[in-house]
């Protein structure tokens, strides 16, 4: 049980990981179109019994096209770190590696603020998510997960953001099988 409920929360810190995209306009008035890599992303976790908090993300490349396809290269990004307790009660740590790429499509409202609605469906790549907990180890297909709409928020569906400029932030709150992750990501302009 305690292995399930740390994988829940495993996943679920990935949800740092940043997607956007968009739907279609002129590519010159939308400010989220173009690279962008994460400077910092955090998410919450939480359920009843369990309370998690994750850092991390920094590195993680993103090109968003004037359509609405996003592109994600996990490869050399920093890891999630994250402390907790897990059911019942116990303390633990865990770090989450993003690796590989996935791309997905989405649709945008507005220009410099509105919202990221993804479609998971289009998720497609070879993206890995590799879990190391002091419950056990683990590698998840986050493309499947992506697919399948169990994965907890990893990537933004249903997303708020800001761009303004060289910086773009996305805020996500995603209730899912008993748990709520509320994530916040920072991305420059690369």
């Amino acid at each position: 049980m305690r292995k399930v409920a740390m994988l829940g929360v495993v996943v679920l810190g990935t949800a740092g990981t940043v997607a956007f995209s968009a739907s279609g306009a002129s590519a010159a008035s939308k400010c989220w179109v173009g690279s962008w890599k994460v400077t910092s992303a955090s998410a919450d976790i939480s359920s009843p019994s369990l309370k998690f908090k994750f850092k991390g993300g920094k590195d993680i490349k993103l090109k968003l096209d004037k359509k609405g396809k996003a592109t994600y290269n996990f490869s050399g990004s920093k890891p999630f770190v994250g402390s907790g307790t897990i059911p019942p009660g116990i303390p633990t740590t865990a770090s989450l590696s993003l690796s590989k790429k996935l791309t997905m499509s989405y649709t945008v409202a507005g220009s410099a603020k509105g919202k990221l609605s993804g479609k998971p469906k289009t998720a497609k790549g070879n993206a890995l998510l590799t879990v190391k907990a002091a419950t056990g180890n683990q590698k998840i297909d986050i493309v499947k997960a992506v697919r399948q709409g169990g994965d907890f928020g990893v990537l933004p569906r249903k997303a708020t953001y800001t761009c303004k400029g060289k910086t773009l932030t996305i805020k996500q709150k995603i209730k899912e099988k008993g748990l709520t992750s509320v994530t916040s990501w920072k991305a420059r302009r690369a």
